[in-house]
């Protein structure tokens, strides 16, 4: 294998254990590796034609015949992390910051973890399906997990507002329901107005919907997450036990922004202690938890 795979295979296992380990935001631990592997990717195709894959593309990237070669089935996985070109990363990120980090939030990171991996998976199980199990197209980027992202933000967050792109403008807040739902829409115009029905210009808009729909499913499966989405969220005065909690709790009220808001709730857990055993508390996606089973829905 090439060197640059090998360091692109050493980063996403590295980044993905120090984003678990140091409780690190995984949507931002997703962007900052599939930046780094696209530079090695890069920097592996110095010097060889632009029409040739690079060895990153190629030996990470994956062909639907590979379900039956088990040498090469931990491209399942590595596929999502690498990418055809600046464009195709670029805007993969940008829609993976805009959706992913909001709705790591609001369900924590676990949850945001089976939210993205799951339907990832599930839409290169279907891409290669349409295409053939026998065919040897090469598929990689991580369209389909962050397709499965928006399906989940759909499902139980559609009345919340969220910063989106309509081509060149920047809409600061506009309603998942909308944003998320034309989005779809357009993936499934797409597909039956295709000629063919399969792909357009390198789209796979098939692993896009069924992505969408495995995020959905997966979203629903989760314990509690339905409900807490729709319950109002509780107050933090009767923690703030302390003149400096009752002043976080105040710049809390007070914040507009939702990631300064999201740091002063992470503060106010680290300072606050658990009303039933004194223990420690953490925030996790709009939950503040103690490891005695205690937890409190505050956003």
């Amino acid at each position: 294998m090439d060197l640059f795979s090998l360091l692109s295979i050493g980063i996403i296992f590295l980044g993905l254990m120090l984003s678990y380990r140091k409780k690190y935001p995984l949507a931002h631990s997703l962007v900052l590796i599939n930046l780094a592997v696209f530079m090695l990717t890069v920097i592996s195709a110095w010097g060889q034609p632009s029409y040739l894959l690079s060895p990153v593309q190629r030996e990470l990237g994956f062909r639907p015949i590979y379900f039956g070669e088990l040498d090469h089935l931990y491209t399942i996985f590595t596929q999502m992390f690498v990418h055809g070109g600046l464009l195709h990363v670029l805007f993969n990120m940008l829609f993976l910051f805009l959706i992913g980090v909001p709705l790591e939030e609001r369900v924590g990171r676990k949850a945001f973890a089976a939210c993205y991996f799951i339907p990832g998976l599930m839409a290169l199980i279907l891409e290669s399906s349409v295409q053939g199990f026998d065919s040897g197209i090469l598929m990689l980027g991580a369209s389909g997990a962050i397709s499965g992202a928006m399906g989940a933000i759909l499902l139980l967050y559609p009345k919340d507002e969220i910063p989106m792109f309509l081509g060149p403008i920047f809409l600061p807040r506009v309603p998942v329901w909308l944003s998320v739902g034309a989005w779809f829409g357009i993936q499934l115009f797409t597909i039956f107005t295709l000629p063919d029905g399969i792909a357009s210009g390198g789209v796979a808009y098939f692993a896009h919907t069924g992505g969408f729909v495995a995020g959905m499913a997966v979203a629903q499966m989760l314990p509690g997450k339905r409900s807490s989405a729709e319950a109002p969220p509780e107050k933090l005065e009767d923690l703030a036990t302390t003149e400096e909690l009752r002043g976080i709790v105040h710049r809390i009220e007070e914040e507009s922004e939702p990631q300064v808001r999201q740091a002063w709730l992470e503060h106010f857990a680290i300072k606050a202690t658990c009303p039933e055993c004194g223990g420690r508390l953490e925030l996790d996606g709009n939950r503040i938890k103690c490891a005695c089973g205690w937890e409190r829905k505050v956003r």
